[in-house]
């Protein structure tokens, strides 16, 4: 199958609902067709991942076989695999980008977003010597303390005291108007 991510949410919704699954079930978990996912079983089927049984065709029921959870897993390591490899690779951007403020002399900042390399970010400036005055945040409803020392706020109370904003995260519009774009570090916004 040349779908990894359908293959293993097919995979997946089998295992999770082991013999009571249906294939519109798995279409609407997967936001796939269903005709898009009968593929994706019957082809499961013949590469021995899934059983089907049932003599009725309103009335299948599928089964994962061990070799069938053996490839969930290998997917579910791949993707992982992946997936650290390009943060590893943005976590380093970041930094880099972050490099620049303490060769400029800039020795505090705020911080706007909480992502996951907001924490990283904000570890990066203490240890260069930048003092991290707030990290910002669009709302604090179910927001936890950020750090001991480091406030966290909502963008709304944004002053720009410290002058220098390190974007984690798009700014909301409204507080756009209020920010001098010249002091901005933006990452990883696009």
């Amino acid at each position: 199958m040349e779908d990894p991510i359908l293959e293993y949410q097919v995979l997946d919704a089998v295992h999770a609902n082991e013999g009571h699954v249906t294939q519109r079930h798995i279409s609407q978990r997967a936001g796939r067709s269903v005709a898009s996912v009968n593929f994706a079983l019957r082809l499961l089927a013949v590469k021995g991942y899934i059983k089907i049984s049932g003599a009725n065709p309103r009335n299948l029921r599928y089964h994962l076989t061990p070799t069938g959870i053996l490839q969930k897993s290998i997917l579910a390591y791949n993707f992982l695999k992946r997936q650290s490899a390009l943060y590893e690779e943005v976590r380093k951007d970041v930094l880099e980008k972050l490099k620049g403020l303490a060769e400029e002399g800039i020795r505090k900042v705020d911080v706007y977003g909480r992502t996951p390399f907001t924490e990283g970010a904000v570890l990066y400036l203490v240890s260069e010597g930048i003092q991290v005055a707030a990290v910002y945040v669009d709302s604090l409803d179910g927001e936890g303390p950020f750090f001991n020392r480091i406030p966290l706020r909502p963008i709304s109370e944004f002053e720009g005291v410290c002058g220098v904003l390190v974007l984690m995260g798009p700014l909301p519009a409204e507080i756009e108007d209020r920010i001098d774009t010249r002091r901005l570090i933006c990452y990883p916004v696009s």
